[in-house]
């Protein structure tokens, strides 16, 4: 056991030079040995049969990298871990202490494949591995891990554990507890925004009492704050062929009678008027309208049903182009209804006995193609259309889901021009962060739009019910490039287990619901919607959050103008004791929460111990409940004015942090009005100097903290940040 022992440490003791402190940060990969040619501090290892090809890549990195180490897996050698990156920076550790591994990474050569981050001592015993599942895309990873003993020879590996695929990594760091920061400068796609649809239950909603109704479009339109609508392109629009000229539409013909308010007809379904009720109700306005066609016409149909699947006969898109038109046109010249997207279809992919069209991918690029030429020569080319709307995100049967409709598809590169919109539906019962990560490559970069989701006929009204929604939000956002967000139904009735024939389906899966009492019933998932609907509109940015485990989902947004940071937190376990970075410029902290507790309904409650000049707020976030943190910030002290510390800034201050003197320096000679700000924008400290490009000011009476410096020469403003300690 004592030869062993010293084995190891003789393995270690080479590199107890450099060992540091955490953080670790960077990985130091961007840092060359100029004897290997490898980065510093890093050893690449192909032992007992692994081969590997290592190599340093500079193209199609992370934003603010100039480096990656790649990694090309030959074979993983005879136990299958063989081929590996290890750190030779040895770092502390102590008993006890929580600690967050961090890495960038993504693959060719595959749609996925594992990597293990490895954590190890010299303490036996210590061993902490945990997979990861790559994918394609640059994405951030995390992993978690508690220590047992004190240590300071500690490592940080990389094993690959897949071979003939090509491994990149990169923006290695290990930090010392549990914390979330942001980085402002790191920003992903804009939110197009979120709703619902009214595609049913219209009739349902208009047979109530006046009183009733109003209630609910309330709900559903005022206090919750959608910006998309879709409803209904009703196959009996045009039943039948108003004639054989598909190029010369009779609108006479058309039968408007679904869309109408004419209670003596049982077609009728109040479409106008319940979407012109939700833009009149409406505080923001609906910036989408989308009409969806579930079939096309019986007589355009290969089964010559508008049920029972079937798909469009040969040679019949121009026919279904000159019926969507028609829609479009009759929408805004009958009610004044302007409808600016428009689906062709409605799950092709998945069989139904009701109003549907199996059309195959070829079928349905063939009906995209013609009908994006139609909108062009009707003058409707600013309608968008959105496709395929398919039942699932992803499948490994290449008939069915949007992954493999829109590979497909885009194998025509007219189809993939005027396709505006990649739309899914998530009814697949799980999506891995695999899935939406496929969706986002063969997406081609196009806006996604979930346009239907929901746990339908659900008999729940809890948190776990509401999870549904909010784990495809944060996962379609951080993974899979998702834009908007949309529920099946904004209302309907629900139905309880002995208000049914046995068999029959009951529950909801609508936002607002009433029942047979005629109670109304605002279910978890409606306040939990609001905490995207009400709290992110559209043209927020999604922005990076450095995180910490797996359990934890967090997604964050800043406004257009960069006002507002939107920073939202859920998890199915306790989370406890971490923390929040709170970013330069904050102002104010509103903090919204939704939990299974009554009386937490989007419900705005106190930070503990909330201290602006801090770099961090704590939290603890309970199972099942959902928070939403909206920093307000002053844009003129935000971080993206701030000269970072590493960078040419065009101020410098030292000593940074200070006690008592801080010494300014300027690049040029000019009069300036200097201000000094806490860290919660409040004004502490203003000067006006004369030319010079060198200043001091006593700060000795100021408290410790975050402070922030504002220059201002009359021709450009300045900000920089320092910290005044005990």
């Amino acid at each position: 056991m004592n030869k062993i022992l010293t084995v190891f440490y003789l393995f270690w003791a080479p590199f107890l030079g450099a060992q540091n402190q955490l953080p670790l940060a960077n990985g130091e990969f961007e840092d060359i040995d100029p004897g290997t040619s490898n980065f510093s501090y890093w050893t690449n290892l192909q032992t007992n049969g692994g081969q590997a090809i290592y190599s340093i890549e500079t193209e199609n990195l992370i934003p603010g990298s100039s480096k990656a180490q790649k990694s090309q897996i030959i074979s993983l050698g005879s136990n299958g871990w063989h081929v590996k990156t290890h750190s030779d920076y040895l770092f502390q550790v102590e008993a006890g202490q929580t600690y967050t591994v961090r890495f960038w990474a993504k693959v060719n050569g595959n749609s996925n494949a594992i990597m293990k981050v490895v954590f190890q001592s010299e303490v036996s015993g210590s061993y902490q591995g945990n997979n990861k599942t790559i994918t394609q895309n640059w994405q951030q990873f995390t992993h978690t891990f508690s220590v047992n003993h004190n240590s300071d020879l500690n490592r940080l590996s990389f094993w690959y554990m897949d071979a003939g695929v090509t491994y990149f990594l990169d923006e290695v760091e290990v930090v010392v507890g549990r914390t979330i920061s942001l980085n402002q400068d790191i920003t992903y796609q804009t939110v197009d925004g979120f709703g619902a649809g009214i595609k049913r239950r219209t009739e349902h909603l208009y047979a109530l009492n006046e009183v009733l109704r109003n209630q609910i479009e309330s709900y559903a339109f005022q206090e919750l704050e959608a910006n998309m609508i879709r409803f209904f392109v009703y196959h009996d629009l045009e039943d039948p062929n108003d004639n054989n000229n598909p190029f010369n539409l009779n609108e006479s013909a058309l039968d408007w009678t679904r869309y109408d308010s004419d209670p003596n007809s049982f077609r009728t379904r109040y479409v106008a008027e319940a979407l012109n009720n939700a833009f009149d109700l409406s505080i923001n306005g609906f910036d989408q309208v989308i009409g969806n066609c579930n079939s096309a016409p019986a007589w355009l149909k290969t089964n010559g049903s508008h049920t029972n699947g079937g798909t469009l006969i040969a040679g019949g898109e121009d026919e279904f182009s000159e019926f969507l038109i028609g829609f479009l046109n009759g929408m805004q010249s009958r009610y004044e209804i302007t409808v600016n997207a428009i689906s062709p279809t409605n799950e092709p992919d998945f069989q139904v006995s009701y109003e549907s069209m199996n059309t195959t991918p070829s079928q349905l690029a063939n009906i995209i193609s013609n009908l994006g030429d139609r909108l062009i020569s009707e003058n409707l080319s600013h309608v968008k259309i959105i496709s395929p709307e398919t039942f699932r995100v992803n499948s490994t049967n290449s008939n069915t889901s949007t992954v493999n409709y829109i590979n497909s598809m885009f194998n025509n590169p007219n189809v993939a021009s005027v396709t505006d919109v990649v739309a899914t539906h998530t009814y697949q019962s799980s999506i891995t962060p695999t899935d939406w990560a496929a969706l986002k490559i063969a997406c081609l970069q196009k806006p996604i739009w979930v346009t239907e989701a929901g746990n339908l006929h659900s008999p729940d009204f809890d948190m776990l019910d509401a999870s549904y929604h909010i784990e495809r939000i944060m996962d379609g956002f951080n993974y899979g490039g998702l834009t908007a967000y949309m529920l099946h139904l904004f209302y309907e009735k629900h139905d309880y287990i002995n208000e049914v024939n046995p068999g029959d389906n009951y529950g909801s899966s609508a936002l607002v619901l009433w029942d047979s009492n005629l109670n109304i019933i605002l279910p978890k998932r409606y306040y939990v919607f609001k905490h995207f609907a009400n709290l992110v509109k559209k043209n927020y940015e999604r922005i990076h959050v450095n995180s910490f485990g797996d359990n934890l989902k967090v997604l964050a947004f800043k406004s257009t103008d960069e006002s507002k940071i939107v920073v939202h937190l859920f998890s199915y376990d306790n989370i406890l004791d971490f923390d929040l970075e709170i970013p330069n410029g904050t102002t104010s902290i509103t903090n919204y929460v939704t939990s299974d507790l009554v009386e937490e309904n989007f419900n705005i409650t106190p930070v503990d111990n909330l201290n602006l000049s801090s770099d961090f707020i704590n939290l603890d976030l309970d199972a099942l409940s959902m928070r939403s943190i909206v920093f307000d910030i002053d844009t003129s002290l935000s971080s993206n004015n701030i000269s970072p510390e590493n960078n040419h800034q065009l101020i410098r201050v030292y000593p940074n942090p200070t006690k008592s003197k801080l010494e300014i320096s300027f690049p040029n000679q000019r009069k300036r009005d200097v201000s000094i700000f806490q860290a919660n924008g409040v004004l502490v400290y203003s000067n006006d100097f004369s030319v010079s490009n060198k200043i001091e000011i006593n700060v000795k009476s100021f408290s410790p903290g975050v402070y922030i410096l504002k220059s201002n020469d009359g021709k450009q403003n300045q900000v920089v940040k320092f910290i005044i300690k005990n």
